[in-house]
């Protein structure tokens, strides 16, 4: 935690109306959307990656991964009902034979499963920019479909042939990039609360959105605007391996080798991250 001095207005930020992709609009008042704690997880159907055109999956503030409902459907060969309800949207999905059938609503706790009604202990289905959202686990655990988690890749596989299945991508080894200066500093985080951000909400110094890859420097020791690249931490939340950020914000108590690093999640979440040493490497052009 920490206060934040800002030293400039900053302009309001316009949102963009979006759409579902079962060609009706969103509907009004919908419930607010989840927190994007990190959209580089990959998703896996047996052998195959499951491609998704423009709405990603995502993990959580929660650290659950969402997936586009229709997207994941359509691979696991799911029939997808749907209908709106007031501000929600209701879905249904059946296996070809109709004998599983899962159907949630946005914004709800409570799930029918093959007939039987009961709270979803995972998480809410969820609409975000125009897609129905739903929990992963929830999907593979009423259809029956075994589940691996590859971290070193960050796959989530889904054996719906009853077979583990070995990653069907790679992640490539991140090798620090070539850089002008080294250091050996402190870590910790920051969120978009009000009360850690000078009451500025959510945009940083430079008038930016807050955003996955933002970091609060000193100046005097990393230059407003460079380009870094951090390693060393240990958070879920964040790329693993090491992460690319931007200096773009500042704070009182950011003094030294010492950077901020922004998580879009709660600030009781955030504080897991502690603080933590890592290594910065300032990039050069």
């Amino acid at each position: 935690m920490r206060n934040k001095w800002k030293g400039m207005l900053f302009a309001c930020m316009l949102a963009l109306p979006s759409f579902l992709p079962f060609t009706v609009s969103q509907p009004a008042y919908a419930a607010e959307a989840p927190q994007k704690l990190a959209d580089d997880v990959k998703v896996q159907v047996n052998d195959e990656l499951v491609h998704f055109p423009d709405a990603q999956p995502f993990v959580d503030e929660n650290h659950k991964l969402l997936v586009p409902a229709r997207v994941v459907a359509d691979k696991l060969g799911l029939q997808v009902q749907w209908e709106q309800t007031g501000s929600n949207i209701k879905v249904t999905l059946k296996d070809k034979d109709n004998k599983k059938a899962l159907t949630m609503t946005t914004g709800q706790s409570e799930v029918n499963v093959n007939g039987s009604v009961s709270n979803n202990t995972y998480e809410a289905a969820a609409l975000v920019d125009g897609r129905v959202y739903t929990p992963f686990r929830l999907i593979a655990d009423s259809f029956g479909i075994q589940t691996q988690w590859d971290g070193s890749n960050r796959i989530a596989i889904l054996g719906a042939d009853g077979k583990y299945h070995a990653p069907a991508w790679y992640r490539q080894v991140v090798k620090a990039p070539v850089y002008k200066q080294v250091l050996n500093a402190k870590a910790t985080a920051y969120t978009a609360a009000p009360s850690e951000n000078g009451g500025y909400g959510s945009l940083d110094y430079m008038g930016n959105q807050l955003k996955l890859g933002t970091i609060a420097v000193d100046p005097s020791v990393i230059p407003l605007g460079s380009k870094v690249y951090i390693e060393g931490y240990s958070y879920d939340g964040l790329p693993s391996g090491g992460m690319y950020a931007t200096a773009t914000d500042i704070g009182g108590a950011i003094n030294g080798s010492h950077v901020d690093i922004f998580l879009p999640e709660s600030p009781a979440k955030a504080s897991n991250f502690g603080v933590q040493q890592v290594k910065v490497y300032v990039l050069g052009s």
